[in-house]
């Protein structure tokens, strides 16, 4: 398994502002040829969720998931519910920090192909970091992004 964990910092605009615009996931394909698509899914239940289309390498990676949202702790929580991984984990999390706002990304996951992990997780990673990294800079403007805000490792859990 592999995890990515992003931070930026967008000075002098508060988590209230920021939030709905980072969990604006529809708007996504916008912002970045990467995304070829997500699907709002009403899931039942009261629950939703999205269907993505990603670009990866010569490819289209497809998945479900499972969103739930916090609005009051400015944080979304998603899940796999099927597609091309084997799991897939994670959260969006903005935060105020005195005048300014964090915007905080995790996320684990595993392609689910034990002979080519060593070489696809790898790839997977970076690819992310960087559709994640485009997608924040054209969401938010102004966010600066932390230097060492890609910390990537097996085996790790959030």
């Amino acid at each position: 398994m592999r995890y990515v964990r992003m931070a930026g910092t967008v000075h002098r605009r508060k988590a209230d502002e920021i939030y709905p615009v980072v969990c604006d996931f529809a708007r996504y394909p916008e912002l970045t040829d990467a995304v070829r698509s997500v699907e709002i899914l009403d899931l039942g239940g009261g629950r939703t969720g999205c269907a993505w289309e990603v670009t990866f390498r010569r490819g289209i990676l497809k998945w479900t998931e499972e969103d739930r949202y916090d609005k009051e702790n400015h944080r979304v929580d998603f899940s796999l519910l099927a597609g091309d991984l084997d799991r897939l984990v994670g959260h969006w999390r903005v935060e105020d920090v005195g005048e300014d706002c964090r915007v905080h990304f995790s996320c684990d996951f595993d392609m689910g192909i034990p002979t080519l992990a060593d070489v696809i997780e790898p790839i997977a990673e970076h690819t992310l970091r960087d559709y994640i990294a485009v997608i924040l800079g054209a969401l938010v403007d102004g966010i600066v992004l932390d230097e060492d805000a890609l910390l990537v490792q097996d085996g790790a859990r959030s």
